[in-house]
């Protein structure tokens, strides 16, 4: 174990929730029903002698007697796969361990514990199951290097073949409480098409690094309740999902309350397979923290709502939620995977989700809600009593930061998939119906970004929020291409020089009300910037020839990561977005004008070290985005910008641009850091053009 994870304990010599003498009560009380001890039935409990038979034979003779209580006195019981049956309580004593096995051949069922379709279920007893999972994981012989903020614990290990912890299917009136889950070699408890479970007073201790350890999968349930339970773990510490395709098992009633998570993925989350709809989901009285300055053991978001497989999330409630130490702590996301998804193979929706009395403390990262072109997030999503304080430090760099969107509609959702966002409180985009009442952002280092920003956002309200003191530069809430947009009885941040700034056509500033705010004198109450500002900005590039258009990229309008750098092995200067920063992030832009309709392509000198840095995207006028890889490697050489066919490069698959006379707008983003861009020059498909001299 690395010393860096052995400040978790795996132990619960520490626990609150079930001290050793409540449970004793509970063993003692327990005792008279008829009973069935392992040792009985020639279980040894040694910790080296494999118990797995004699431990199935007893609970065999429980459920063939008519149910009682299988019991696990002192000791270490060494087993492999265990089925429970219906009416069998498993009591694991105090001072009694259940140890999974370090040999896979040891899983006849591939997991520790399972029941399929059973009924009345119990596992308690004050003692622990300890699954040994650290026995089939593998550390990686190059860790992680990439920004922190992207990564997790677990990005530095390999799980090779394992086994899970505890199974239940289809499985009716289940009970776990009063017990430590320790070490799972993957999800711990997980409930698949389960109705009637209630898990309390459960403690779950995994390493952080742990690939995969969620504590708690409520997969396709029913009538769930998680109450009480303190977790450590390195995957989604409470996690809902619909993993199986198909819309004949929904998530509903399902509630989690008065909880400790410390997960180094998500604390809370809905997703992220999401095929069938859930309904009436509660998260309340929670308490989430990441006891660490590790970034890698930090929690990615502390609630993460998601839908990209096509379900309908509705009736959703998070309140009364403490944070410390997130990265990001709310990420709200509609995407469109369609992976395994039934016909209609269209996105789904998230509405009617309320959070209220939501505090975070040192977080990383931006909060977020964002849906996808032409498929809005929202229609009652509700953010109210919300304090929410960053560590900030980023610079007006970052305000202009591109923020990743048709390119991201299939990926898999996570708080750090756009990288840094041009907010540092709220961002949101193509969303509906949105309300945010009584906000507090705040940063903790000085940060030139704005505090909110609404990109394609309609018919939604933002009332009573303020910010701390803004370096002036940039405004407090940002509306890009927006409709009935309301800022109510908020508060301009003292340095503010504009409290809200438009941008877009003039039907966008005439759809923005503001009422009863907070504005001191001096600051522009509402500042509008047409398209045609914005596009203004961008450097001009004409034609050197008839059809050719030559841009020296270093001109372009560039957002960081991307930066000009400096190549011995070129002649002048290239951009790139340096090696070991995050995918995706960074990009150059400006325009260019051609004189004639026609079929245009792109060619670029790039140069490429290797396969893991030898793409980028390219896209006119915001069009279809083509994902170019470099064919040769390790020397700069001329290329095409083209597209992958069914995910394949295709030498010949260039992309043709079909162009009108006048002005269009070209943009090259990273999609793998490393790649440097010397040249491009975008001419008619047929044109003749000399490239050696440039």
């Amino acid at each position: 174990m690395e010393n860096r994870v052995s400040r978790v304990s795996l132990l619960p010599g520490s626990m609150k929730a079930h001290p050793v003498i409540i449970a004793l009560i509970v063993y003692a009380v327990t005792m008279g029903a008829q009973q069935y001890d392992v040792t009985s039935f020639g279980a040894v409990g040694d910790a080296v002698s494999l118990d797995t038979a004699a431990i199935q034979r007893t609970i065999d003779a429980c459920a063939d007697g008519g149910g009682g209580k299988v019991v696990f006195p002192k000791g270490v019981y060494l087993s492999g796969s265990i089925v429970l049956k219906s009416k069998v309580t498993l009591l694991v004593t105090p001072e009694a361990t259940l140890l999974g096995s370090k040999n896979i051949q040891d899983y006849s069922t591939g997991r520790l514990l399972q029941a399929n379709g059973a009924s009345d279920i119990t596992i308690e007893g004050g003692g622990t199951i300890d699954g040994q999972g650290d026995s089939f994981w593998v550390k990686k012989d190059k860790e992680y290097v990439g920004e922190p903020w992207h990564g997790t614990a677990q990005f530095n290990y390999t799980a090779q073949k394992r086994p899970s912890f505890i199974h239940l299917l289809r499985s009716t009136n289940i009970i776990i409480r009063n017990i430590t889950l320790t070490n799972s070699a993957s999800w711990t408890v997980h409930m698949q098409r389960c109705m009637n479970v209630l898990a309390e007073n459960v403690t779950i201790r995994n390493f952080l690094y742990g690939p995969n350890t969620d504590g708690f999968d409520v997969n396709s349930c029913v009538d769930v309740t998680i109450r009480g339970c303190d977790i450590i773990t390195g995957d989604d510490g409470i996690v809902l999902k619909s993993t199986e395709p198909g819309h004949d098992h929904p998530s509903r009633n399902i509630l989690a309350e008065r909880c400790r998570i410390w997960s180094a993925c998500n604390g809370l989350k809905i997703g992220t397979e999401t095929h069938d709809s859930f309904e009436n989901i509660v998260f309340r009285d929670i308490h989430l923290y990441s006891d660490t300055d590790i970034a890698l053991d930090r929690t990615l978001a502390g609630v993460a709502i998601e839908s990209v497989d096509g379900s309908h999330l509705s009736g959703i409630f998070v309140s009364n939620i403490t944070m410390s130490n997130m990265k990001a702590p709310i990420f709200i996301r509609l995407g469109h995977r369609g992976r395994d998804q039934v016909a209609p193979k269209v996105p789904g929706k998230i509405e009617n989700v309320v959070m209220k009395n939501i505090t975070a403390k040192r977080s990383m990262f931006t909060s977020s809600i964002t849906g996808i072109p032409g498929y809005s997030v929202g229609n009652g999503i509700s953010l109210s009593g919300i304090t929410l304080e960053y560590e900030g430090g980023e610079g007006t760099g970052s305000v202009r930061r591109d923020v990743p969107d048709k390119e991201c509609v299939a990926k898999y959702p996570e708080a750090q998939m756009f990288g840094q966002l041009p907010a540092y409180g709220l961002y949101i985009r193509h969303a509906k119906g949105i309300s945010v009442s009584d906000m507090y952002l705040s940063y903790l280092e000085a940060d030139a970004r704005p505090a909110i920003i609404l990109d394609d956002v309609r018919a939604s309200t933002i009332e009573r929020a303020a910010a701390r003191s803004s370096t002036g530069e940039h405004p407090f809430i940002w509306a890009i291409d927006s409709r009935e947009i309301t800022v109510r009885g908020c508060s301009a941040p003292p340095g503010v020089k504009t409290f809200v700034t438009v941008e877009g056509d003039g039907a966008s500033a005439a759809m923005v009300t503001l009422t009863d705010n907070r504005i001191p004198a001096g600051v522009t109450p509402l500042a509008v910037r047409s398209a045609e500002d914005v596009l203004a900005e961008l450097p001009l590039f004409t034609e050197r020839s008839r059809g050719v258009v030559v841009i020296d990229p270093t001109r372009m309008k560039i957002v960081a990561p991307m930066t000009v750098n400096r190549d011995p092995s070129f002649p002048t200067a290239c951009i790139e977005t340096p090696a070991a920063k995050a995918r995706d992030a960074g990009f150059a832009q400006c325009r260019f004008t051609v004189s004639e309709d026609g079929e245009y392509v792109i060619r670029v000198r790039a140069f490429s070290a290797r396969g893991e840095e030898d793409t980028f995207y390219a896209s006119v006028d915001g069009g279809e985005i083509s994902v170019s890889d470099v064919l040769k490697k390790g020397e700069w050489a001329w290329d095409f910008v083209r597209s992958r066919v069914n995910d394949k490069t295709v030498p010949e698959a260039r992309t043709t641009y079909r162009l009108t006379k006048g002005t269009h707008i070209l943009k090259i983003q990273n999609r793998e850091s490393g790649t440097k861009i010397g040249t491009i020059v975008v001419m008619e498909k047929d044109a003749v053009c000399e490239l050696n001299g440039l």
